[in-house]
C-alpha cells in the first residue's frame, strides 16, 4: 500500500496535513506514506512521525515542470488524501494514484472537471478543519477516531541547549505572525514580559529570521534584562522550536503555524486570536478536539489550550486583505490591538498555576 497526502496551501495547513500518516499506519502499518506539499513547507515536517518520504513541490512552476511531476509520479501511489480541493491538488492527486479523495468542491459547471476525475468528493465539516480531514480519509481507512494533531521535534544543537537551559524555567512566547492583523500590541507584550519575569519565569522568543521579526523582537524586548530573555528566532528549525515548547512552562502566541506547533506538544499555551475564524482554525489540543471552539466567547479552554480574543467578538465587517476597516494603521486588526495585557496574563496565570 502507497499513499499520497497532498497540501498545496500555508505551513499550518501543511502540518495539519501530517495528522493523517499516523492514522494511516495505524490501519496499514507497512504502508509507504508520503506527504506532497510547496518546497517551503517542508521545514515544519522535521521529526513528524510516520511520514516515509517528503516531496516538495515550487509554488508556481512553469507548466511543462508540472507535467513533468506528474508524468514521473503516474499511478505511483494506491490512494491520494488530499486536504484541498484546488486545481493543482487535483491533478497531482489524480495523475500520482488510482484512487483520490478530497474536501467537495461546488455542485456547479465550472468544478465539474473536478468532480469527475475524484470519485471521493467528502463535504466539509462544520467543526475543525482536522474533522473534515478526519472524513477525506474515511474511504480509504473506514470509520476512523477523530485525528489528533502532530507537531514536529529535533534535537536542540550544543549552543542553543546551553542557552535555553541557562534561561531556567521559562515561558516561550511567538509574537510575529506574517500578516500584521494578526499581531498584538507591543505595548502589551512589554506588560508580559515584566509579569512573566516578575513570577520568577525566564521568556524565550521563537520566530523567522525575517527584518521585521527581528526588529519587532528587538522593540518588545529592549530594556528588559538580558538574562532573562532569550531570544532563539532565527536559530532553531521547527523541530527544534517544537522540543523548546515541550520543555517549557506555558507558550503564548498569535495566530500562526507555530500556534499549531505548541498545541500539539501537550504543552499549556494560550493563543491571541484576532480576524481568523476560530471554530474552524483554532489550535487542536495534543489529546484531540472533546469540544468545538466557539467563536462568540472571547476567552475559552479546551485541554492544553486557551484562545484569548477581543471583549464580545463579532464577526469582521469591512476588514478585507488583512487590512483593517477599524484601526489606524489599517495594517493592523483592531480586534488584536484591543485584547488587554491583564486578560492575557490572567489566562496564563490559570493555565499553569502561575502565581
Amino acid at each position: 500500500m502507497k499513499v499520497l497526502i497532498v497540501s498545496l496551501r500555508y505551513l499550518g495547513d501543511c502540518l495539519l496535513a501530517a495528522a493523517l500518516a499516523p492514522a494511516v499506519k495505524a490501519k496499514f502499518p507497512d504502508a509507504q506514506v508520503d506527504l506532497l506539499s510547496f518546497r517551503d513547507n517542508l521545514s515544519i515536517l522535521e521529526g513528524v512521525p510516520c511520514i516515509d518520504n517528503r516531496i516538495g513541490v515550487e509554488h508556481h512552476p512553469k507548466k511543462w515542470i508540472q507535467a513533468q511531476d506528474h508524468i514521473r509520479s503516474w499511478n505511483t501511489y494506491d490512494w491520494a488524501l488530499s486536504t484541498m480541493n484546488s486545481t493543482r491538488a487535483t491533478l497531482y492527486s489524480w495523475a500520482s494514484a488510482r484512487n483520490q479523495t478530497m474536501p467537495a468542491v461546488p455542485d456547479d459547471l465550472e468544478h465539474k472537471w473536478i468532480r469527475t476525475l475524484v470519485k471521493h468528493q467528502i463535504p466539509w465539516s462544520s467543526g475543525h478543519l482536522l474533522d473534515t480531514f478526519t472524513d477525506v480519509a474515511k474511504p480509504l481507512l473506514g470509520d476512523i477516531e477523530p485525528l489528533k494533531p502532530v507537531a514536529p521535534d529535533a534535537e536542540l544543537s550544543p549552543e542553543l541547549e546551553a542557552d535555553f537551559s541557562a534561561l531556567g524555567p521559562c515561558v516561550v512566547c511567538h509574537p510575529c505572525s506574517r500578516y500584521q492583523d494578526k499581531n498584538w500590541s507591543q505595548i502589551g507584550w512589554r506588560d508580559l514580559f515584566r509579569r512573566i519575569i516578575d513570577s520568577g519565569r525566564g521568556v524565550c522568543l521563537t520566530g523567522g529570521r525575517s527584518e521585521f521579526e527581528t526588529d519587532y523582537i528587538r522593540a518588545i524586548t529592549e530594556g528588559l534584562p538580558a538574562d532573562r530573555v532569550l531570544s532563539v528566532a532565527g536559530r532553531a528549525s521547527f523541530g527544534q522550536t517544537g522540543r523548546i515548547i515541550r520543555r517549557a512552562d506555558a507558550f503564548v502566541g498569535v495566530d500562526t503555524a507555530t500556534a499549531h506547533v505548541a498545541a500539539a506538544t501537550g504543552t499549556p499555551s494560550v493563543f491571541l486570536f484576532g480576524p481568523t475564524n476560530v471554530r474552524e482554525w483554532g489550535p487542536s489540543p495534543k489529546d484531540g478536539r472533546p469540544a468545538l471552539y466557539d467563536s462568540s466567547l472571547s476567552v475559552q479552554t479546551v485541554l492544553n489550550v486557551t484562545i484569548v480574543r477581543q471583549d464580545n467578538p463579532e464577526p469582521c465587517c469591512g476588514c478585507t486583505r488583512h487590512r483593517c476597516a477599524h484601526f489606524n494603521p489599517p495594517e493592523l486588526g483592531r480586534c488584536m490591538q484591543v485584547i488587554s495585557p491583564d486578560k492575557v496574563w490572567a489566562a496564563l496565570c490559570q493555565s499553569v498555576a502561575i502565581s
